[in-house]
């Protein structure tokens, strides 16, 4: 069966991250964008992690796991290398009812890292059910290849005009219909158009 996508908002929630080497690395860096507040729990950390804990992007402390670290994560992350470990760290999530993604261990886990196409606003995540990192990693690089980039704009200026559509088209079908042919011609001009052009696009049809 698989994952249902939940989206979230992890701006400013604790996150801990248990393991110091490039898997944990790996994780750690496709978390930055979204703003947590990253702990990373490891007897050894690689030279990436203490750079970005230099840097303020993350705290680390260079000790052994202990079960109170877990304390009150909104999510864990367990990459120690050691299945044994991992899986008593995902017990204990399990215990406190935190999300927890032990790496290489589908059935450890309670939630996968996705793959990742972020432009912008627009956040597209691929997963197989931890059966094949390597075809998700396929679809997003597919999927990039045919964006080219653009989604972020897109997304942007079809915010702008939906709010003007909400505002001057008093039907939902008619609001549907307005925003279809928004997006087609976004998706298909070479040029974004600006938001006033959509809008008198939007005007004519009315």
């Amino acid at each position: 069966m698989p994952y249902f996508p939940f989206f979230a908002n992890i701006e400013n929630m604790p996150c801990l991250v248990v393991g110091g080497g490039q898997v944990a690395l790996r994780k750690i860096e496709k978390l930055l964008d979204f703003s947590p507040l990253i702990t990373v729990v490891t007897l050894k950390a690689c030279h990436e992690i203490r750079e970005l804990f230099q840097s303020g992007k993350i705290e680390l402390e260079e000790r052994a796991f202990e079960d109170n670290d877990v304390g009150e994560s909104a999510f864990v992350i367990t990459a120690t290398g050691d299945r044994g470990v991992n899986r008593h760290i995902s017990q204990l999530c399990r215990q406190r009812h935190i999300p927890c993604n032990a790496v290489d261990d589908p059935e450890s886990c309670t939630f996968f890292f996705p793959a990742l196409v972020t432009e912008g606003d627009v956040c597209i995540g691929i997963s197989t059910g931890g059966k094949s990192p390597t075809l998700a990693s396929h679809l997003r690089k597919t999927i990039q290849s045919q964006t080219e980039g653009r989604l972020g704009d897109i997304c942007d200026v079809m915010g702008k005009v939906r709010d003007y559509a909400l505002e001057n088209i008093s039907t939902e079908q008619a609001r549907k219909k307005a925003m279809a042919k928004v997006m087609k011609k976004c998706l298909e001009s070479d040029v974004l158009p600006t938001e006033e052009q959509l809008i008198e696009m939007i005007k004519e049809q009315k």
